[in-house]
């Protein structure tokens, strides 16, 4: 444990990759804590911004698949972050460990088969800190964002309908392109297009599961397809909002065509086939980016029992960096409190909305527009 004289330590997981690099960097310019890099090769620590504040910085060599060793080094750590990948590989060993050490962790990853591992876990033995899972943009803002706006608008009103429609594109790492090509198969649950009607998905098959949706530009108006989504069903529910649904479009054209075809041929049934669609992925995004910027979209459409609806829209064009800022401030939230209560959560049930929103404003990295906003209320309106 840390004495009143130390700083806290945070380890990042991963931090050799830019999620986790951005993630350091909002730490040591928002926090005091100090910030422990840890991956299996060294990264460039040379941030000539970190200025004095370089002290606060260190490096550790660690293979997050060698559980004695990696529970070592979390032993102690005020937090521990984990920016490493694929979360279909990994699995649970980063939170065990983290179990073990008695350390609390917020993950960029992690998706749904880790919630329903941890979720057991907390029945067998109830946790004595905090897991955050699915800290990132799709998971994790697909879900805060959609209860600020609700937060913003309800006005004590009942929310009938939740809708959400997501787009991405970027030169996606082999990492993500793993994730994003073993998520074609709902993480192995294989729940088809659903519908999301009293917190459970329901499926509607396939000629119900596109629809067409607006982002301001240079997006413009995009096709997109039902898939689940477990945060807007865990949201829908402590909501008590009897339908919701969840869109979503990879908008990198290579990248959609490769994501159909890994769709069609089942190729997130085995690891060994997602990994070839995930070189397919990779390849397919780079070529995509030649001519296109990365551009994340995210917009709530949210139906209210008076009969009035609102809308909101939020744009984001780094999507790496505002990942990893997405991470930093989760982190900041769970350091600075108020307490967040032991077991695991998702980003939506573990901080405040108003705050962590207002927070990511002030990073310049968001544009929000919509009557998800209303009344003369903008983003700016800091979280009292």
């Amino acid at each position: 444990m840390n004495t009143p004289e130390q700083a806290a330590r945070v380890v990042v997981l991963g931090g050799a990759g830019r999620v986790g690099r951005e993630a350091a960097r909002y730490l040591m310019l928002h926090t005091s804590c100090d910030v422990q890099l840890a991956s299996r090769s060294q990264p460039a620590l040379a941030f000539d911004w970190f200025g004095s504040q370089r002290q606060r910085l260190s490096w550790a060599a660690v293979d997050a698949f060698d559980e004695a060793a990696l529970t070592a080094l979390l032993r102690g750590a005020a937090l521990v972050i984990s920016c490493i990948g694929p979360s279909g590989l990994v699995g649970v060993r980063v939170a065990n460990a983290c179990r073990a050490a008695g350390a609390p962790l917020i993950d960029a990853g992690g998706y749904d088969p880790l919630l329903a591992a941890l979720e057991l876990a907390q029945q067998r033995q109830p946790a004595q800190v905090p897991a955050i899972i699915s800290v990132g943009l799709l998971p994790g803002l697909s879900g805060l964002f959609p209860r600020y706006v609700l937060e913003r608008t309800a006005r004590g009103r009942t929310a009938l309908k939740l809708e959400t429609y997501c787009i991405g594109r970027d030169a996606w790492t082999y990492n993500s392109a793993w994730d994003i090509v073993y998520s074609l198969g709902d993480f192995g649950q294989d729940r088809g297009f659903p519908v999301i009607r009293d917190g459970q998905h329901c499926n509607v098959g396939f000629r119900a599961a596109t629809r067409k949706a607006d982002f301001p530009a240079p997006v413009g108006r995009v096709t997109t397809m039902l898939v689940p989504a477990e945060e807007l069903a865990r949201l829908a529910r402590q909501t008590g909002i009897a339908e919701a649904r969840a869109y979503g479009s990879n908008v990198g054209p290579r990248a959609a065509m490769v994501c159909v075809l890994a769709k069609v041929l089942g190729m997130y049934r085995t690891p060994a086939k997602v990994a070839r669609a995930a070189g397919w992925l990779v390849a397919a995004s780079r070529r995509d980016m030649r001519k296109l910027a990365p551009v994340y979209g995210l917009k709530v459409d949210i139906a209210y029992a008076d009969g009035e609806a609102a809308s909101a829209t939020m744009m984001i064009a780094d999507t790496y960096q505002a990942t990893g800022v997405t991470i930093g401030i989760a982190a900041r939230c769970l350091l600075e409190g108020p307490a967040i209560a032991p077991g695991v959560q998702l980003l939506h049930e573990a901080v405040d909305a108003r705050r962590a929103m207002a927070l990511l404003e002030e990073e310049g990295l968001v544009v929000v527009t919509g009557s998800g906003v209303a009344d003369g209320a903008t983003l700016q309106e800091k979280a009292a």
